[in-house]
């Protein structure tokens, strides 16, 4: 019985939805004001309320003004690629897509999947981006990105013009490139300093997201000096929640003030849609690349010359720092600004030029960011002493250096469960080392401390405990009086690159 009663008054539902209906449009019928007009009137700005809306509409002003002062700088750029493609990378570095990580991936939606069919007749790939005219005689920037593996490239201009661009110079290291147009009545967009920039600042972002040109999002500078996102060797990203989409990539981040602190680059989503997370790289690096790729397509970056790591809470006590701050020293490359300043493998940089450094990234890119050639001061802890030292930078290589190697007699299986042998230069060179001293890893116990520690056969042990052992026997003898449980450090070298491990002593 209660079934059928609910099934009868879904029955009458509709019709009293639709009595409902025409009674409300009976009641529009019936309405003596709602149309009586002939025109519709709407509400002017004099006889508008502005009772608690001052702020709100100073701020709407602001972004306003924003809009109308960037919107003639910024262009949208089509990338167009022509078969047959480049394999795996084109251009200025083009990555496929499954090397960019995850969260990234839709930012790039040109990229080309891994495996293409080869016997598919392929049509051109289209990539889109933004870019923003830096100079009024035409040069633009925009991300390496958009326009890596192109092999033309297209700029719509603000007011409707096309024009093609020529590709003046990339850098995949950062994620930047710079073109040139020829085209009249250029606006050239006004650069501020990121560095003046504080968390919770308002920012505007401006480009064609989707395709979708001029768009324009707001929101704040969310976090500053982020690295390691995995998009570019420098890095160190301004993050902000204005909303990045893809296509955006390559246009202007803006302060409230109309100048450009930022170029836009990566969103981290899990939708491929805006998440509110966004970065962009500050003006100050886009300066300073900028200006070499426009001078001669290429830049040169400052070097030191040493192999670093991170610290942790144990690695820095073993060297008698209290803290984690500062970047650990494992390695110096033989004729090297670095080994010429007299840095040691296990000093501690704490600041360059006075500036604090706390990363391995940030200490490499901040050495990047000097020109070659210019002296540096670096603060360094060793031995738990603070010292300064003075390094002339080299110029950064394009690609790493070679490296070589060493061999040896009777192994033996010291408590650390490591067989060692003398370096040789067979050895050396077989195992891709740079050092010409120490200890060859001929084999690790499987189930040793060693092997927990993550030591592997192969590896060259330079150091134990600050000691450098110059033969098996001296190896031994330095662990002859180890404690059960104890943590040695090692420095250790693997395929040209050194660090530090502590390993436990064991029983």
């Amino acid at each position: 019985m209660r079934d059928s009663t609910r099934n009868g008054q879904a029955n009458r539902t509709p019709r009293g939805r639709r009595m409902m209906v025409l009674a409300a449009l009976a009641g529009l019928a019936a309405s003596p004001t709602l149309f009586a007009a002939d025109t519709v009137t709407f509400t002017n700005n004099d006889t508008r309320s502005s009772v608690g809306v001052g702020d709100a509409m100073i701020l709407s002003n602001a972004f306003r003004s924003v809009a109308e002062t960037l919107r003639p700088s910024v262009v949208q750029i089509i990338s167009i690629d022509h078969p047959p493609f480049a394999g795996g990378e084109g251009r200025g570095g083009r990555p496929d897509r499954n090397r960019i990580p995850e969260q990234f991936r839709d930012l790039f939606p040109d990229l080309p999947q891994a495996g293409p069919d080869p016997n598919r007749r392929q049509p051109d790939r289209m990539g889109q981006g933004t870019g923003v005219i830096a100079t009024a005689d035409g040069l633009v920037i925009t991300n390496n990105h958009v326009i890596a593996g192109a092999d033309e490239v297209k700029i719509l201009l603000h007011d409707g013009r096309e024009t093609t661009a020529q590709v003046i110079g990339a850098d995949p290291a950062t994620d930047l490139a710079v073109l040139r147009i020829d085209a009249s009545d250029l606006v050239a967009a006004k650069f501020g300093d990121s560095d003046e920039s504080q968390v919770g600042d308002w920012v505007i972002a401006l480009g064609s997201p989707f395709g979708l040109s001029q768009t324009v999002t707001a929101g704040i500078v969310s976090a500053l000096g982020r690295e390691g996102v995995g998009l570019a060797t420098f890095e160190n990203y301004i993050q902000t929640d204005a909303a990045i989409n893809p296509g955006n990539s390559g246009g202007p981040l803006s302060n409230i003030h109309g100048e450009v602190i930022g170029i836009n680059t990566a969103i981290s989503s899990a939708t491929g849609g805006n998440d509110g997370i966004g970065f962009a790289i500050p003006s100050r690096m886009v300066q300073r690349i900028v200006n070499d790729l426009a001078t001669d397509g290429t830049v040169e970056r400052g070097w030191l010359g040493v192999n670093i790591q991170p610290l942790d809470e144990d690695l820095a006590a073993s060297f008698g720092h209290d803290a984690r701050s500062g970047v650990l020293v494992a390695g110096v490359l033989a004729g090297t600004p670095a080994a010429n300043a007299g840095l040691e493998p296990g000093d501690i940089v704490l600041n360059i030029n006075g500036q604090r450094t706390d990363t391995p990234a940030g200490l490499a890119r901040r050495i990047a960011d000097f020109a070659p050639e210019t002296s540096v001061s670096l603060e360094l802890l060793r031995d738990g002493k603070r010292l300064s030292r003075t390094a002339v930078l080299g110029t950064r290589p394009g690609s790493e250096p070679a490296t070589e190697l060493e061999e040896a007699p009777e192994p033996k299986m010291p408590k650390l469960g490591l067989e060692l042998e003398p370096l040789d230069e067979t050895t050396r060179l077989e195992a891709g080392l740079n050092s010409e001293t120490g200890l060859f890893v001929k084999g690790v116990l499987a189930d040793g401390p060693a092997a927990a520690a993550g030591i592997e056969p192969g590896d060259a042990i330079l150091r134990i405990n600050g000691l450098r052992p110059t033969s098996v026997e001296s190896f031994e003898g330095a662990c002859e009086d180890i404690e059960p449980d104890q943590r040695i450090r090692l420095l250790v070298e693997r395929r040209g690159m050194t660090r530090f491990i502590l390993v436990e002593a064991g029983n």
